[in-house]
């Protein structure tokens, strides 16, 4: 007699803790959907922003550069010497010298500086003169 009350008592006990496991899968299945939803949106934004870099064209430069192998190599290699340019004077000792730059176009480059205390960013002019050599002109100081 006592099994036969014991058996059903089994049976709601374990349909009791399935339905807690059920409870707790599905849960987690929420929380990775979640999750996978979060992973599309960004891995949707990263595919935007690389078609984006992708796109970009290529500078156009004058024909004064068509006998040039590598002009963007050139014109920064050309702004680099010229130190001379860097609109701010060094501190304490210090050597001002070009840390980054991006060629913006076919006229104007982009340069970062410092000297390990100050630093700033300068656009600069360019054009090949007849000596094929650059010669640069600051068209404006963006920061301090």
């Amino acid at each position: 007699m006592k099994k036969i009350f014991l058996l059903p008592a089994i049976v709601l006990l374990l349909s009791c803790t399935n339905e807690a496991e059920k409870e707790k899968t599905k849960l987690r299945i929420d929380n990775l959907e979640a999750d996978l939803n979060d992973l599309k949106i960004e891995n949707d934004s990263l595919e935007k922003e690389l078609r984006l870099l992708k796109s970009r064209n290529p500078i156009v430069f004058t024909e004064d550069f068509d006998t040039m192998q590598n002009p963007e190599t050139f014109i920064v290699t050309s702004l680099e010497r010229n130190a001379q340019l860097i609109p701010k004077e060094s501190v304490l000792g210090g050597t001002m010298r070009f840390i980054d730059t991006e060629i913006l176009n076919q006229r104007f480059i982009w340069a970062a500086y410092e000297d390990g205390h100050i630093a700033g960013e300068a656009i600069f002019q360019y054009k090949l003169n007849k000596a094929d050599s650059i010669d640069f002109k600051l068209v404006s100081k963006i920061r301090d």
